[in-house]
């Protein structure tokens, strides 16, 4: 009886954890420009990362396996030697002699010869003593339903397992690269706020001369340094985030928490590729570790539809013998020499309908197979107009924040002139500059989050 049921169980356990990792992969990073810095950090990442290790290990096991299928699929040759010493046991008393002794009497008076000796009664021991068997054994599948199609499970599982390591990486390298954007993020806000604070600094020096020209009263000193009090909690609250980054940068890679990372800004101000949707939509199917596995997860339950439809059909046939010596001593004589040659059929007739079942799940493996195929394609192409619609919003966006930038640029100039000639309110003055301030991290925030969008409509299409 046939017992194959671990390819099956397989192919139907695999698709829920699939499905599971479709909708927790994060963006990958594959921008349209890459950064030197952050792809060895990607690399760091990915050989350190222990999820990926696993990936890695349940790839070597599949091969092994599918080394297993194809190996029971040769023939195969081994070597055997036994020895036996024995004492006791159970007899039997054969009386020969009193069966032959009478007749050889008789042979020898008519002969007149003495031809025909007397001969002891014997005894038959069930445990033979002294008895040896040395034997090469060899034996060849010539037809089996069951290991031609594991081959084809096995190859099929391997190829699923690559696919869900590469969706493992990808996952990585999308979390890595977005912490790594939002570490970059915090220290260019720093910088804002290390502007700003030199920006007052200068407004308090000013304000201290005017006030010691009797231009102007003391408030307006203390309005400035009670500003840059404020820009000063900023930096400190700034400097803080900018070490949690790190700290969690460094988680992801696997490094020393408190190690310092190579800031590469020039990533911020990389520019970004034009997309077309319906491109993106036709080559992601194509082109997503999650989808090939799934392909995998299809072509291995079909082969089990296959190979259990077989099983019903077809007999197994298997050839088989032996050769070698067996007999009392270790002499190796002529007389102890043996061949011995088989060829054998197998094929169930009746087994309460257990390859009946077997067929009727494995159908129902490969339907779920596709039906999951074709879910997990609509829910990419969803997941490619989401991304691609987030991607043109984060670009306007950033177009926005770049002419806020400019605008406020332009009003501070403006009333930073008319302040010093006394023509503008010290109020007026920290109204334009707080503009200054907020456009300029509003810029830093919507380029970061472009190229976060960037990765998630590449990671979504596959590219």
């Amino acid at each position: 009886m046939k017992s194959f049921s671990a390819p099956a169980q397989f192919i139907g356990a695999c698709f829920w954890p699939l499905f599971v990792l479709f909708l927790a992969v994060p963006s990958s990073p594959a921008y349209s420009q890459r950064s030197p810095v952050l792809d060895a950090y990607i690399a760091e990442g990915l050989a350190n990362n222990l999820s990926v290790l696993k990936s890695e290990l349940d790839i070597e096991r599949s091969r092994a396996l599918l080394a297993q299928a194809r190996a029971s699929a040769r023939p195969s040759v081994d070597f055997n030697a036994s020895y036996i010493a024995a004492a006791g046991g159970r007899s039997l008393d054969f009386p020969v002699g009193d069966l032959l002794n009478p007749v050889y009497s008789t042979l020898n008076f008519l002969t007149q010869t003495s031809l025909f000796p007397q001969i002891e009664n014997t005894k038959v021991r069930f445990i033979p003593n002294n008895f040896q068997e040395t034997r090469f054994n060899f034996a060849y599948p010539i037809f089996n339903t069951d290991l031609k199609y594991l081959k084809t499970i096995r190859e099929s599982e391997v190829a699923a397992r690559v696919s869900l390591r590469d969706a493992r990486e990808v996952s990585l390298t999308g979390e890595i690269s977005q912490a790594y954007i939002q570490y970059l993020q915090t220290l260019e806000i720093r910088k804002i706020w290390l502007k700003s604070k030199d920006v007052l600094l200068e407004l308090k020096r000013f304000n201290q001369s005017l006030v010691k020209n009797n231009v102007a009263t003391s408030d307006v000193v203390s309005t400035a340094e009670y500003e840059l009090s404020k820009v000063e909690n900023e930096i400190f609250n700034t400097a803080t985030l900018e070490n949690s980054a790190r700290s969690y940068f460094n988680y992801l890679i696997g490094a020393d928490l408190q190690r310092p990372v190579t800031a590469d800004t020039s990533l911020l101000v990389a520019l970004v590729q034009t997309y077309s949707l319906d491109e993106l939509l036709r080559n992601a199917t194509e082109r997503r570790s999650e989808l090939k596995a799934l392909e995998s997860f299809n072509t291995a339950a079909m082969a089990d539809v296959k190979r259990n439809e077989a099983n019903q059909k077809l007999p197994d046939v298997y050839i088989g013998g032996s050769a070698g010596f067996q007999g009392f001593g270790y002499n190796f004589a002529n007389d102890q020499a043996y061949v011995l040659t088989q060829i054998g059929v197998s094929y169930p007739i009746y087994n309460g309908g257990l390859n009946r079942s077997k067929s009727q799940e494995s159908r129902l493996n490969a339907r779920l197979a596709d039906a999951e195929l074709r879910q997990i394609t609509e829910q990419v192409k969803l997941d490619i107009i989401a991304s691609f619609n987030a991607f043109v919003a984060a670009r306007f966006a950033l177009q926005s924040a770049r002419k806020n930038v400019e605008a406020a640029d332009a009003i501070f100039r403006i009333v930073n002139n008319k302040y010093r000639a006394g023509q503008a309110l010290l109020l007026e003055f920290l109204d334009a500059k707080n503009r200054v301030d907020a456009a300029r991290q509003q810029e830093i925030i919507a380029r970061a989050n472009l190229l976060i969008k960037e990765t998630a409509l590449r990671k979504s299409a596959g590219l």
